[in-house]
């Protein structure tokens, strides 16, 4: 009896064995590919219906200035989002950058 009451007091204070942090890393892989979807789904939907009607009531209104800087301002940032969220749309761009400079890459 005291031999099973031996074991489970050393079983009870052995330590865990500690997994090695380098074989952790190594195995692990980070992507921001969910968070992109992620945005790409709701944020980006929800930012046109919210400059619509930014251009609605400016529209309305008679700002026809205004209407034309906002509508300008988020063609700038839709063609940002697109680029940003497409791995060959940047590349692409940057070749047609160097391309204007006589680069060809």
């Amino acid at each position: 009896m005291s031999v099973i009451a031996s074991t489970v007091v050393a079983l009870a204070n052995a330590a865990p064995p500690v997994p090695d942090i380098s074989i952790v890393a190594q195995v692990t892989q980070v992507s921001t590919g969910g968070l992109r979807k992620w945005i790409e789904d709701n944020i980006v939907f929800t930012i046109l219906v919210v400059i619509a009607c930014v251009v609605l009531t400016g529209g309305l209104r008679g700002n026809l200035s205004k209407v034309f800087t906002v509508g300008g301002l988020t063609l700038v940032g839709l063609a940002f989002v697109g680029i940003a969220t497409s791995e060959t749309a940047a590349k692409g761009l940057g070749n047609w950058v160097l391309g204007l400079f006589g680069i060809n890459a």
